[in-house]
């Protein structure tokens, strides 16, 4: 064999290992990070928590970087392609469903088939970024209480006052010592092993509180959920924060039901 020929054999050899390998590659793809934390800010409705969240579950998995990049393997490309349709697809009960559906919450067998370990780690970072410090939480539910009574004196009892003003004064009276029991409870965002049944429980307070259809019903205890009481303001101190709204109302001349 001559040696214009062999070299001519080798070089078909590599260009087709080369080809062969090329074929064995996935192209770009969505992530499993990109895709819990599509679902999590959605299921949170924070789009502001998309970075942070991306960046939180990119550090706990690296598989991620991988899918991004188009660096999988065609079997582990579509691993991955199987476990995004199931995040898709998935409910919200992980970010804001029952104390137990929280508490229990995890990835898909197709994910945890994907990424493995991390799969839970990314997971739970992705629930995590999405939802905001203890004392954020707390002064936010503060503010969700004094929208209702804005909305109540001013669109039912016709209060003749602007809202912003009739809201800043509510939040730095009539809420202040919700508010503030509220920051003495640990409050910061947990999952996984031990997670903060505290804040999951405060969940369902806000959740509750914030979706009254009739803003003029939290004047009254009955419409705070046990949550609330557990929580957010002990069961003794809830009566104390209803009063405090009640007194706030009247010094406006409402005497609300």
């Amino acid at each position: 064999m001559n040696t214009t020929l062999r070299n001519s054999l080798l070089l078909l050899g590599t260009t087709v290992s080369i080809a062969a390998c090329d074929a064995l590659k996935s192209e770009p793809q969505t992530s499993y990070c990109e895709a819990v934390c599509d679902w999590a800010v959605e299921c949170s409705g924070d789009t502001a928590s998309l970075e942070s969240c991306l960046e939180a579950t990119r550090a706990a998995n690296s598989n991620c970087a991988d899918a991004e990049n188009g660096e999988l393997n065609v079997a582990d490309s579509a691993l991955v392609e199987e476990c995004v349709e199931t995040v898709e697809a998935a409910s919200c009960e992980g970010i804001n469903g029952s104390i137990e559906e929280q508490t229990t919450a995890t990835p898909s067998a197709e994910c945890v088939a994907s990424e493995g370990s991390a799969a839970v780690d990314a997971y739970n970072a992705a629930r995590t970024s999405t939802q905001t410090d203890g004392e954020t939480f707390c002064e936010d539910i503060g503010t969700s209480i004094c929208s209702h009574v804005v909305d109540c004196l001013v669109g039912d009892f016709g209060i003749d006052e602007a809202t912003d003003a009739l809201q800043s004064a509510c939040e730095a009276t009539a809420v202040s010592n919700l508010v503030t029991t509220c920051k003495t409870v640990d409050m910061e965002p947990r999952y996984g092993t031990e997670p903060n049944v505290n804040r999951i429980t405060a969940n369902e307070c806000s959740t509750t509180v914030a979706g009254l259809e009739d803003s003029c019903a939290v004047f009254t205890e009955a419409a705070w959920p046990a949550e609330c009481a557990a929580v957010v303001a002990d069961a003794e101190a809830l009566p104390g924060a209803v009063a405090d709204l009640i007194s706030f109302a009247a010094e406006y001349g409402v005497d609300v039901p």
